[in-house]
């Protein structure tokens, strides 16, 4: 079954991103939402103009770059006794890269390299000035990343993303959370990610041994993002990521819902994932009749939809089961 088309939408205005786009809780595309930007601008005029401009930004800073050996076909995953990864990590400037990059291009066979998840403030600082973000303030730090053909397994992020293109090509293969049952998804602590990734190639399937994956298939959407372009990712849905051209430079923009940042407690900054890691340490040894008992108790104070837990109890004895006003 061919997957589904992301919906797409034209240059959004504000107003239909926070009133029609953002409520379907749905990837979107946001076709042309950057192509004003003058980095998209003067990468549609070849790579030569869009790495210049870069480099004279560059402000020497080091930024995380990973270097794959050309047999890893530039896939982003553990090595082969899943002891360690399958790259190289090394901090270099980002003119650096590109000089890297350069170089690389000269191969017939190259190695794959890429800056991931770089703060522009932190090493490109005057690109902030001359790139606002049409939907978002600037509040929201943007990251950079920039390199030839990279693939990033299927992933989620614990924030809500836009991803904007603004050289290369770039394919992003998305599934719902629920997905995660048929996505093979590798260990919960130890990941090349920041969050778990799945064990099964998208781009070399190998149905044989994850058979599920077929019908993760069924439900993936599937965005063809070229630059100026961009893509809303709700929080929690897979992504799988492909560069397909040989220089590529995204810019990403992760935020927090306001109400499920307030609906977090003061008393501690572990994440929703981190609360996910620390139940499996603690859970995943217990009897099959305590499991099934804290299912229920899951179910009755996490995910009742049907009515308030608390109800009952005074306002002001509530304790942890108090609902934060957003």
């Amino acid at each position: 079954m061919p997957a589904t088309t992301v919906k797409t939408w034209h240059t959004p205005s504000l107003a239909t991103f926070q009133n029609d786009i953002q409520p379907l809780q749905q990837p979107a595309i946001l076709r042309g939402l950057v192509a004003h930007w003058p980095a998209v601008r003067l990468a549609s005029q070849g790579p030569e103009a869009i790495c210049a401009y870069l480099m004279r930004l560059d402000n020497g800073n080091g930024v995380d770059a990973i270097l794959l050996a050309p047999q890893e076909k530039g896939r982003v995953f553990y090595n082969d006794e899943m002891t360690g990864f399958n790259f190289a990590r090394k901090s270099m400037p980002i003119s650096s890269v590109i000089e890297a990059l350069v170089r690389y291009s000269h191969f017939a066979q190259y190695p794959a390299i890429a800056v991931q998840s770089a703060k522009i403030h932190d090493c490109l600082p005057g690109f902030l000035r001359e790139h606002p973000h049409p939907l978002l303030g600037s509040d929201i730090a943007p990251r950079i990343w920039i390199g030839n053909q990279i693939v990033t397994p299927a992933h989620f992020d614990e924030s809500l993303n836009i991803a904007c293109v603004v050289a290369g090509r770039r394919r992003f293969t998305l599934f719902p959370p629920e997905q995660v049952k048929n996505l093979y998804i590798g260990p919960l602590d130890f990941a090349p990610t920041p969050t778990p990734i799945s064990m099964a190639s998208l781009v070399e399937p190998d149905f044989t041994r994850y058979p599920r994956l077929r019908e993760a298939l069924d439900y993936a959407q599937v965005a063809e993002l070229e630059p100026g372009d961009a893509l809303y990712i709700p929080t929690l849905w897979w992504h799988h990521v492909e560069s397909l051209d040989f220089f590529n430079v995204l810019v990403n923009y992760w935020w927090q819902d306001k109400a499920e940042a307030m609906a977090g407690t003061e008393q501690t900054t572990e994440t929703a994932f981190q609360s996910l890691v620390h139940c499996v340490q603690h859970m995943q040894n217990l009897s099959p009749l305590e499991k099934r008992g804290w299912q229920a108790m899951f179910a009755h104070y996490l995910f009742n939809s049907e009515c308030d837990p608390a109800a009952h109890i005074p306002p002001d004895k509530r304790g942890v089961l108090a609902k934060k006003r957003v």
